[in-house]
């Protein structure tokens, strides 16, 4: 186990994957930022004028932890760094599913879908905090990876990231097509 554990193909799959899914959760922000600013109002958690901020500053974190993710001295930091935020974040779901407040979109990407906010959503954030805390923790000690290696985690974290994003398509449209029925039945 601690061989796989110590493997390079592993730590890139995982800092890829990582740097994808930040980038784009940043950039989908960055590109309707009235939008965001609006589902971060929706959590109500911050007064008014700390939204607009927290909107405007955190694609920006957001990416710049993609980056580091990417540039391997500074991913340890990244790592530590993405899973705060992730943590953060399931716990802005878990105070909003606790206050019974589940229509309200979880702002993940900015793609047009939807996605209401559950406890399986607080569950998914909680495994990637893992993930990145796995890196945080593996990498200092996993050698740097060589051609093959980097090429091959490459892909992998790049297939993660589809498979992950087409999961949360698939959750959008689920949670669209039960707002459209639910609609029709009034």
């Amino acid at each position: 186990m601690q061989a796989i554990l110590h493997e390079p193909l592993l730590t890139m799959a995982l800092r890829v994957f990582l740097a994808l899914l930040f980038a784009t959760a940043a950039l989908s922000k960055l590109s309707r930022i009235e939008e965001f600013y609006g589902v971060v109002r929706n959590f109500r958690l911050l007064p008014d004028g700390l939204s607009r901020v927290v909107a405007f500053v955190l694609p920006v974190f957001e990416l710049a932890v993609a980056v580091g993710l990417v540039i391997r001295p500074l991913a340890v930091p990244a790592a530590a760094a993405a899973a705060a935020l992730l943590i953060v974040f399931a716990l802005a779901l878990a105070i909003n599913v606790v206050r019974g407040r589940t229509y309200i979109d979880c702002g993940c990407f900015r793609q047009g879908l939807k996605q209401p906010v559950s406890w399986l959503l607080v569950g998914r954030n909680i495994v990637l905090t893992a993930l990145a805390l796995a890196v945080a923790y593996l990498l200092p000690s996993v050698p740097a990876a060589g051609l093959a290696d980097g090429f091959v985690g490459l892909m992998a974290g790049v297939l993660a990231m589809v498979l992950y994003f087409s999961a949360s398509l698939l959750g959008g449209l689920a949670a669209a097509q039960s707002s459209t029925h639910s609609a029709k039945g009034r």
